[in-house]
């Protein structure tokens, strides 16, 4: 093989390798950074507390949002929201010291499988949010 063409087949490969990474951060990933992080409010069933602490699951605020639910895991949510009818006045803390990836994989996870939504974010797009 020639150098040229060993040159390009490896930058075919580099340019594959950056589109894999660039996909959306798999959501069952995000199911162990939930449980670290979230779980503790939010309750293992993502039904939160009402009154106290929102729910994730099957919120409409939620659905479908990627991008917002992870500009409130970076910059926090404080004030008076409305779930499914239930007032909430509380706060959460900001958690921007989580790395990008952690919070792709968790926005992933609390959209698909507690908010019953389809679109997902990246690593990329979570970095672009901060």
């Amino acid at each position: 093989m020639s150098i040229q063409s060993l040159c390009k087949v490896s930058l075919i490969a580099v340019s594959l390798t950056g589109l894999f990474i660039s996909q959306a951060a798999d959501a069952s990933e995000g199911e162990n950074v939930y449980k670290k992080y979230c779980q503790a409010c939010h309750q293992p069933n993502g039904k939160g507390m009402q009154g106290v602490f929102p729910p994730l699951a099957n919120n409409p605020n939620l659905k479908d949002k990627p991008s917002y639910i992870a500009e409130t895991i970076i910059q926090g949510k404080s004030g008076a929201i409305t779930v499914n009818g239930t007032n909430y006045n509380g706060a959460m803390p900001p958690m921007g010291y989580l790395k990008d990836a952690d919070i792709a994989t968790l926005v992933n996870y609390i959209n698909t499988e507690l908010a019953d939504g389809s679109e997902t974010i990246t690593a990329e797009a979570v970095a672009s949010l901060r």
